[in-house]
């Protein structure tokens, strides 16, 4: 559990889905729940991550409902895309969640700089697999020994040229 209460892997799909619309504390719970079922969301984390976005200025919260609506404020969505931003750039594909999640949400960034994120992790993604491949070249073992890191060289050379692919579809205006 992240010590800043902010860098739990839960605001980023937070604040993206209060910039669909706004929504109840339940509402809110229960979507995160369908769409990130790769996350685990307790009820009680959620509500408490509302009343910290809500101090930090990021989310309004409308008290005078029995059931509170929460709404994302100018503030939130300036942080919701730097977090996609950032995320982007420096998340491990390979590792948790945020990676992923952040590319959920490219679509809230400029277009160039979307594709300018996309191209430079592919690059960085290509250069780890051409350092993976010497390795297994140097290394001199047959491929059995060394099956797992055949596996994630041919995992890096997919999602390069997956996310290339994406970031082309981006800039020729094929996804709105």
């Amino acid at each position: 559990m992240p010590q800043n209460a902010l860098d739990n892997p839960l605001v980023l799909p937070m604040l993206g889905l209060l910039v669909e619309s706004p929504r109840h504390q339940y509402a809110l719970l229960r979507e995160l729940r369908t769409r990130y079922a790769f996350l685990p969301v307790k009820t009680a984390t959620v509500y408490t991550l509302v009343q910290t976005l809500a101090r930090q200025g990021l989310v309004a919260v409308a008290e005078e409902d029995e059931r509170p609506e929460v709404s994302l404020t100018e503030a939130g969505f300036a942080d919701f895309r730097e977090r996609v931003e950032r995320q982007l750039s420096e998340s491990d594909p390979n590792v948790g969640a945020r990676f992923v999640i952040a590319l959920a949400y490219v679509g809230v960034l400029p277009r160039e700089r979307a594709v300018r994120l996309l191209r430079d992790r592919a690059d960085a993604l290509r250069a780890d697999r051409r350092a993976l491949a010497e390795t297994i070249g140097k290394a001199g073992l047959a491929e059995l020994q060394m099956v797992e890191a055949h596996f994630l060289e041919s995992r890096l050379r997919h999602d390069a040229g997956w996310l290339t692919r994406l970031a082309t579809r981006l800039e020729a205006g094929e996804l709105d």
